[in-house]
């Protein structure tokens, strides 16, 4: 009898802690970057603690805003809401880093310097059984580097613009 693939599936809102292959889920989903939008998954907490995460992963630097002000945050979330699968990954992932930093600092990760927001994360990281590090990681990085007011600033830098459909 052939491998039973649906023995890895597990309740959708929180994983029973087995890795999904994430990048196949986004593949699955379109989100427009750039676009104003609210938080569709997470509470104000999370978000707060998100919108702090990806910021940072890519901080402010010269005329280059943080991942956190041009909307990766919010991205991160519309991309969840579309692929139900990964809501318990983010969930879980922001509420561990959260519980790091209480252990660690203190305090909530939002409130963290950014040097303990660096440390927490690098603890994250290293023992992320999950892949939630990753996934945001990548779906930040997305979120940025084609969002217009970043493109703007890199064409002001670099003389090139890369166009985005």
């Amino acid at each position: 009898m052939a491998y039973d693939w649906r023995k890895e599936e597990y309740e959708v809102t929180r994983p029973g802690r087995t890795r999904i292959d994430y990048r196949q889920e986004i593949g699955r989903a379109h989100i427009p970057i750039g676009i104003e939008r609210g938080f569709a998954v997470l509470d104000p907490d999370r978000a707060e603690a998100l919108r702090a995460w990806v910021s940072a992963l890519i901080p402010a630097r010269g005329a280059r805003p943080a991942a956190g002000e041009v909307g990766a945050a919010e991205y991160v979330d519309a991309t969840v809401f579309l692929t139900p699968r990964l809501r318990g990954v983010l969930l879980d992932g922001i509420d561990t880093i959260d519980q790091l930093a209480q252990k660690l600092m203190g305090h909530r990760f939002a409130e963290a310097t950014p040097s303990e927001q660096t440390e927490i994360l690098r603890s994250f990281e290293a023992n992320d059984p999950l892949d939630a590090f990753p996934m945001v990681r990548d779906l930040t990085y997305e979120a940025y580097y084609a969002h217009p007011r970043v493109l703007d600033v890199l064409e002001r830098d670099t003389g090139w613009r890369y166009q985005v459909a």
